[in-house]
């Protein structure tokens, strides 16, 4: 008779394959873009079984809340801000055109507004290569250079 292929054994849906989505934490998303900066506070560090990287519950001065990826060296309690004016530190979510040459950053947006697809796993970083005129070309973990659009968080 044989045995299940393992793509057939994955179709079928047992246990052994189907992702634990009722314990995820939530969903990571960047806060909206807005116009003014805005500062949030960080009010809790957790992990999450859907994901690598451990997780940040940030509430901002609007009384928005949100999961974003935890950035290194941060704290709970610590002050952060998201704006296109925000200062370049760990945890500030600002645009890639006020991003100096050389910066690492993550969690990249691939199109303005979309809460970032890339550079989201645990300990991965990109690094902003170069800007000329709406694009700012970005180098990912794998070496690969990528363009994005200047506004993209």
């Amino acid at each position: 008779m044989g045995k299940n292929l393992i793509q057939q054994a994955r179709g079928k849906g047992s246990p052994t394959y189907r992702a634990p989505s009722f314990r995820y934490k939530g969903a990571i998303k960047l806060k909206k873009i807005e116009d003014k900066d805005i500062a949030g506070k960080i009010m809790d560090i957790t992990t999450c079984p859907g994901h690598s990287a451990p997780l940040a519950y940030v509430e901002y001065e609007d009384g928005e809340s949100c999961l974003i990826t935890a950035p290194e060296n941060i704290r709970v309690g610590e002050s952060i801000s998201a704006g296109p004016n925000s200062d370049i530190k760990s945890g500030n979510t600002t645009t890639l055109d006020n991003i100096p040459e050389g910066t690492l950053i993550f969690n990249i947006e691939s199109q303005p507004g979309d809460g970032g697809k890339f550079c989201r796993a645990s300990g991965t970083f990109a690094r902003v290569v170069s800007k000329v005129k709406d694009i700012v070309t970005v180098q990912l973990p794998s070496k690969k250079q990528k363009s994005f659009n200047k506004n993209c968080r």
